[in-house]
């Protein structure tokens, strides 16, 4: 306890006092600044809600201070008190609580004590990519680009400024070098974290095998880089093994052959990930071995000290340039969100600092993430791992009875053989039930929504031949009026079915996972009854989440938006159903993830700019929520390129419709012309692998020659 005077100046204690006073008394809680060992300024983050407390644990940053009054006089921190405290402790976050006259302080936590940064010397960062320098001295035929030098002075400034830049920089401008010498400087002078988020894996290759090695092996610039990939890209050694031992009880004949494939690559790959596979195995294949959060051991696991996802994990907690997607930086974002927590492991290791290239993706992919999807495929994966549909004495659940009925251990014997009865009595019928009923459903609901009258109108233009009238990829919105029709009550009541059954029988797997924790506690489990209970354990958490996707996509919410889409998966097969969910806005998303908890966010596109403003992609993903304002910086540098001389745009006038079957000819007899008339100077874009490998074949012979 201590006088409030060796903790506040005076005008930050008055200010304290007033808002307290404001709040009539009630609870406060407030932000605090720290300046010479003092409080010396006061923000108010919530009033009288206590409820309110781990929703402003993203707002403070290490260095600052949480305080918040006790309207009883008893500064004594509570049990819910000290939790709060010790969260902010983790990240560097000071904690006090005083009474209501501001008189007295209790310090639960002392804040950290920041570090001074070293901040980036923007006049070296530019002489190393000058004329001079040594990025040109290392490359041939290099070319000096001022638009690339006004790049690099603002990121140099972002990072020594804690600022939130935006910069639109044209194609040919050299974003990546730009942004990462001043990065690389920063992490090695500071021993921070800087995280570079692409969209595009082409991206992504470009700047691990080539920029950065070039910076680092040939421009004589130090750092430790590392390629995050998502777990789902690696391989799990206990399900390999589990596999290995157990394949003909848990994967169709159809599958085995490529399954041992699989396997077989697995004794000798070097870092287990899906990249370094000769061919990419069918999804129910890797399924079956892929590394997963919700079925890890962890530490538990006898492959644990040698895993191929823990051992790149751990490569990237030693990286100083960290090299990711959006989508990975999402769910890093969303996790620590939820948690709290900015300085520990989540996803991601920690970091402050971050760079967005492709930027103009990341309202896309937050939308996505943060949304919600469902369709029949993703409920006929998690049952047909369970039990297969085409051989029933095949999957994880004839699999597991049948090792539980190997249980001969007089002390244990009686349950394991109870919850081997449960699985062949119970959760087999109730398996094929689930399935069923939701194949039922999405036949229902897609004849309905395909003679649903308005949805052409709402959908793109039918492709020539489709006789229902719809398009490739139709999607029906979720309007007040659609609400109001017979089609809406026919997927409430038939997705609110669907979605009690799967919960029913999510619950009834817990029934024998309540038993098999019972062996557990004796010491009683062999090994593949462990792997595979994990494995139940992982799949029922994943039939409940869509259990819950499938009612929460009937709410009502002013918030979000949710729609019915038909895909076509060939030419004569029925279209798939899906069912979706997202919000509206991912502004304030963004605003509390990235942008209060990351100290430098940069920003950077070809694309980025309206009219030669930011505002509406500021608005859009979160940066026009920043505080205060003059955090953010804008820059907009034009390509280098000489366009006028060197490029021509032409717009085809005489070309069938892209939805007509004559399109591709009459677009490759262009090609061909504009290629001769280039003499090959010519860059060809393809909106599918399709189309670029059709085009191939009709010209490639002709341009030998």
């Amino acid at each position: 306890m201590a006088a409030v005077g060796e903790r506040f100046t005076a005008t930050a204690a008055a200010t304290l006092r007033a808002a307290i006073a404001d709040a009539g008394g009630n609870e406060v809680f407030a932000l605090g600044t720290i300046a010479g060992g003092l409080v010396n300024g006061v923000r108010v983050l919530a009033r009288g809600n206590r409820q309110a407390a781990p929703a402003i644990m993203q707002v403070p940053r290490p260095g600052e201070v949480v305080i918040h009054n006790h309207p009883s006089g008893g500064l004594t921190p509570s049990d819910a008190d000290l939790e709060i405290c010790s969260r902010l402790g983790n990240n560097g976050v000071g904690a006090y609580i005083v009474d209501n006259a501001v008189e007295a302080v209790y310090v639960v936590v002392e804040p950290h004590a920041v570090r001074r940064t070293a901040p980036v010397d923007a006049a070296h960062a530019a002489a190393l990519l000058g004329p001079e320098g040594a990025v040109g001295s290392a490359l041939d035929d290099y070319e000096h680009r001022p638009q690339q030098l006004a790049m690099l002075a603002a990121v140099a400034r972002a990072f020594n400024d804690d600022s939130v830049l935006s910069v639109e920089a044209g194609t040919g401008t050299g974003k990546s070098l730009a942004y990462l010498v001043p990065a690389i400087l920063w992490s090695r002078a500071n021993q921070q974290r800087v995280v570079i988020s692409t969209h595009t894996i082409t991206l992504q290759e470009q700047l691990v095998r080539k920029d950065l090695p070039l910076l680092t092996q040939r421009a004589g610039l130090e750092a430790r880089v590392a390629l995050v990939k998502g777990r789902g890209n690696y391989l799990c050694k206990r399900k390999a093994a589990q596999a290995e031992a157990q394949s003909a009880q848990l994967v169709d004949d159809e599958l085995q052959h490529e399954l041992r494939g699989v396997l077989a690559w697995a004794r000798t790959t070097a870092d287990g990930s899906l990249a370094d596979l000769p061919v990419k195995p069918r999804p129910e294949v890797w399924e079956q071995v892929v590394s997963e959060n919700d079925n890890c051991l962890r530490a538990r696991c006898p492959f644990y000290s040698t895993c191929f996802f823990y051992d790149a994990r751990r490569a990237a907690a030693a990286a100083d340039i960290l090299v990711v997607n959006h989508h990975l930086l999402m769910a890093d974002l969303s996790l620590r969100a939820e948690l709290g927590d900015y300085a520990q492991n989540g996803v991601l290791p920690p970091a402050s600092r971050v760079v967005l290239d492709e930027a103009h993706h990341v309202e896309d992919v937050a939308t996505s993430y943060f949304g919600s999807q469902v369709s029949l495929a993703m409920i006929e994966r998690a049952c047909g791992r369970l039990q297969s549909r085409r051989a029933l004495g095949r999957g994880i659940l004839p699999a597991l009875a049948l090792a539980l009925d190997a249980i001969d251990d007089p002390a244990t014997q009686a349950i394991a053989h109870g919850a081997a009865h449960w699985i062949d009595q119970r959760l087999q019928p109730a398996c094929a039930s689930a399935l069923a009923e939701a194949v039922a459903v999405f036949d229902e609901l897609r004849a309905e929504l395909q003679v649903f009258s308005p949805a052409p109108r709402q959908s793109p233009p039918p492709r020539s031949g489709g006789g229902s009238g719809w398009g490739p990829a139709p999607q029906l919105r979720i309007t007040p009026e659609i609400r109001a029709t017979r089609l809406w009550q026919v997927v409430l009541d038939r997705t609110g079915q669907l979605a009690a059954m799967l919960e029913a029988f999510a619950a009834d797997c817990g029934g024998v996972l309540e038993r098999l924790a019972m062996l557990d506690e004796a010491d009683a489990v062999p090994a593949q009854v462990r792997y595979l209970a994990t494995e139940l354990g992982a799949i029922r958490g994943r039939l409940a989440a869509i259990a819950g996707a499938l009612l929460e996509f009937g709410d009502d919410d002013a918030g979000a938006c949710a729609w019915l889409e038909l895909r076509r998966r060939g030419a004569r097969q029925e279209p798939s159903l899906s069912l979706h969910r997202a919000p509206i806005a991912v502004g304030p998303l963004l605003a509390k993830a990235l942008f209060e908890p990351f100290r430098t966010a940069v920003l950077t596109s070809a694309t980025l700019a309206v009219e030669g403003r930011f505002d509406f992609l500021h608005e859009r993903i979160g940066v026009d929520r920043v505080e205060p304002a003059e955090r953010v910086e804008t820059l907009r540098v034009a390509s280098p390129f000489d366009y006028a001389s060197q490029a021509i745009l032409a717009v085809p006038a005489d070309l069938p419709d892209p939805t007509a079957p004559g399109f591709e000819p009459a677009s490759h007899v262009l090609m061909r012309r504009l290629l001769e008339l280039t003499r090959g100077g010519t860059f060809l874009l393809f909106t599918s692998y399709a189309a670029l490998d059709r085009a191939w074949f009709e010209l490639a012979n002709g341009l030998r020659s």
